[in-house]
């Protein structure tokens, strides 16, 4: 019995692995790297080339903290019209991929 369980355990594991080496990614994953290679982007380039690109910088995030305060941000929504999903769509609360996603192996951009 325990061979069984540990095999179930293994199994999940690798169907997480896989997944995650596919590229299955929601819409808060999409978020966060796009608002951070905003910072990256203009950080670089505002001590590199012209310091006004710093403003870039200061943009994206207060754009951040505002919001986090208000609980809406417009990007999130392009990225939902755009056809990416909410990790609650993605996996079960114990953090299995769910069964209609786990044949999928991306998720966004949509193929059209």
């Amino acid at each position: 019995m325990f061979e069984a369980t540990q095999s179930n355990v293994m199994q999940n594991d690798n169907d997480r692995n896989a997944v995650s080496s596919h590229g299955l990614w929601s819409v808060d994953r999409w978020g966060r790297l796009l608002a951070g290679s905003a910072i990256v982007l203009t950080t670089a380039l505002g001590i590199l080339h012209h310091p006004a690109w710093l403003i870039g910088t200061l943009l994206a995030s207060t754009n951040l903290i505002i919001t986090s305060v208000i609980n809406r941000c417009p990007l999130h929504d392009l990225l939902i019209r755009f056809g990416a999903k909410e990790r609650e769509d993605l996996y079960l609360p114990g953090g299995a991929v769910r069964p209609t996603v786990r044949s999928h192996s991306s998720n966004f951009p949509p193929k059209g």
